[in-house]
């Protein structure tokens, strides 16, 4: 019996080992945050001191991208590794729509890392099904251990405090308890659940998605900074009592400096949490937005545009990764990636075998590890919009290298520039750069051909959504 006993343990404990020295991944996905939000991204008004820290800990990405400039096919191409454009997701999911990502067809990151023992929870938006009866193409059917917080209703327009309406499952709180905290809770709770397996979180904000809402007092704390930057009373003349009102700019929000405060305090409790079980130095934490911030509500920075459109303020984003046992702390870099790489990033930090659906990202994981740029120097994207909205921001566009063309489906326009010299997109240069013009428009076009790119209607009304 003692020999038995001792043969299971010899056997056991290497199986045991390997288990626990899998990373944990905790990605964390706000919704519709501008590019230079954040202390760490040089914003002087929002004060973000943990996401700023997170980033002196880790990694900072310069050119980070999201494979569509919208809320739903950001999202798509982060649980299936694919573009947006062959999953059919290429718009956001109007409150009526047939379309959702059907676990039949496409294997969410979930279930390969379930394989080899994760456990994986998702909590808040998830914006894949809006037939909420059914939700065939909810995070549940795609097989998460634990769903949490995720809509029961349309959600487009906020739903930020306690009794929530659109989160049905969240039935018990305190009044007026604040969205986003409550979700940073069940976060902590998730990592103490499941702290003795490798775990993966997705956690994903409804914050800071407008309608813009936040606790009182911190707006009030906000609209007051605004007020010593610009003079006694300009906050309530320009922002009122109503969130609905912004700037012109997106700059110096007090609502959503509010917001953004909340989500900030939150990944502190996380990073908190970590540490305090031992879990920090072998745990990669990710921080990211699914677009671009809308023009005149999120600060995009100095690139051109924002949300829903493919114009750099649409689709680059703020990123931040930290894994202290791989990543040296307060480093940057400049080399371009894109949502699409985060799905073969996991499996090789986890050791996962790849679906059968083809990939479309990369494994970056030597780039955030030893620094080593990948082959790939070719980016796409696709925004035909098949809700029918905003037709002059329908386009389809690649980057190579410096470079990058946009096809505009309302005229068939070209657009050519070098982002290294010009990031902000003023100078279109298709006329007098005729030959990187065509290189790159062949490239374009082989490569919705290959994806089977659905080609836009651009006989519709030109209109704004509830995105």
């Amino acid at each position: 019996m003692l020999k038995r006993l001792i043969f299971s343990v010899i056997v056991l404990l290497p199986l045991l080992a390997n288990a626990q020295s899998k990373p944990n991944i905790v990605f964390i996905l706000t919704d519709d945050l501008g590019s230079a939000e954040l202390g760490c991204y040089e914003n002087k008004f929002n004060e973000t001191p943990n996401l700023d820290r997170l980033a002196a800990q880790g990694l900072k990405f310069t050119q980070a991208y999201v494979a569509a400039p919208i809320c739903s096919p950001t999202r798509a191409s982060l649980m299936s590794g694919q573009y947006p454009a062959r999953v059919r997701i290429t718009d956001f999911l109007p409150a009526k729509s047939e379309r959702f990502l059907d676990p039949a067809k496409v294997t969410t990151i979930n279930n390969p890392l379930q394989d080899v023992g994760y456990r994986t929870g998702m909590i808040g938006k998830w914006h894949l099904d809006v037939d909420f009866k059914n939700n065939p193409g909810g995070p549940k059917a795609h097989g998460f251990n634990e769903v949490i917080g995720t809509e029961t209703k349309y959600i487009a327009d906020g739903d930020y405090f306690f009794p929530y309406d659109k989160i049905n499952t969240f039935k018990t709180g305190a009044e007026n308890e604040y969205l986003t905290d409550r979700q940073c809770k069940e976060a902590v709770n998730f990592i103490d659940r499941n702290k003795k397996d490798p775990f993966f979180l997705y956690l994903a904000f409804y914050a800071v998605h407008t309608q813009l809402d936040a606790p009182k007092n911190l707006v009030n704390k906000y609209k007051q900074k605004y007020d010593k930057m610009h003079g006694a009373g300009q906050a309530e003349k320009v922002f009122g009592a109503n969130n609905r009102r912004h700037t012109s700019d997106g700059k110096e929000n007090p609502y959503l400096a509010a917001m953004l405060e909340r989500i900030d305090v939150g990944v502190g409790t996380i990073m908190e949490k970590l540490e305090k079980e031992g879990l920090a130095k072998n745990t990669l934490i990710v921080f990211y937005s699914d677009n671009g911030g809308p023009k005149g509500v999120g600060n995009n920075g100095i690139l051109r545009e924002g949300k829903s459109w493919l114009y750099e303020g649409g689709i680059r984003e703020n990123l931040i990764m930290r894994w202290p046992d791989q990543i040296k702390a307060g480093t940057v870099t400049n080399v371009p990636v894109i949502s699409l790489d985060f799905y073969p990033t996991f499996l090789a930090m986890a050791g996962a075998k790849a679906p059968k659906q083809k990939l479309d990202g990369v494994n970056i994981l030597p780039l955030i590890t030893k620094g080593v740029k990948p082959a790939r120097d070719e980016f796409y994207w696709h925004y035909p919009s098949e809700t029918g909205q905003w037709v002059n921001k329908m386009a389809s566009a690649v980057r190579k290298g410096d470079f990058k063309l946009l096809n505009f489906y309302e005229d068939n326009r070209l657009e050519l520039y070098n982002l290294k010299a010009d990031p902000s997109e003023k100078h279109n240069l298709a006329a007098s750069n005729p030959a990187k013009r065509d290189e790159l428009f062949k490239l374009l076009q082989a490569w919705r051909k290959e994806v089977n790119a659905e080609v836009p209607n651009t006989n519709v009304k030109n209109s704004r959504g509830a995105e």
